[in-house]
Formats: C-alpha cells, structure tokens, sequence
C-alpha cells in the first residue's frame, strides 16, 4: 500500500471514528441480538407487503419484470 493510501484512510478514520467490523461471530452475535430486538409489528407489516407486491407483479407479468426481488 502506497503512504498516500495509508494517510487517507487514517485521516478518514480519525475524521469519522471507523472501527472495522469484527469478522468474529462471537463478537457479532449481541449486535445481531440488539437489531433483531428494534424489529416491530409494523415493520414486518411493511416488509411483508411490499413483498406481497414485488411477487404480485412478477406473477403478473410472468416473471419478465424482476428486480431485486
């Protein structure tokens, strides 16, 4: 890596306090935990529906329109 690189990225990290993510699942698991908390009714009511209608118009116009299903 170039020392400019180098100098970017801690500049940017200093600006921004970035702590990379752990790549370990032990360390992962209480963040998991803690978003799967903040989850509520009206948030799988959401999801649920716009499912419904992404799958809604790929029936109807026999699977041509798909994105990001």
């Amino acid at each position: 890596m170039s020392k400019c690189v180098v100098t970017v990225r801690c500049a940017f990290r200093a600006k921004y306090a970035y702590v990379p993510m752990s790549r370990d699942l032990a360390d992962l698991k209480p963040q998991i935990i803690a978003a799967v908390k903040n989850i509520d009714a009206s948030t799988l009511t959401r999801v649920w529906q716009e499912l419904e209608y992404r799958i809604d118009v790929c029936r109807v116009t026999g699977g041509t329109h798909i994105e990001y299903l």
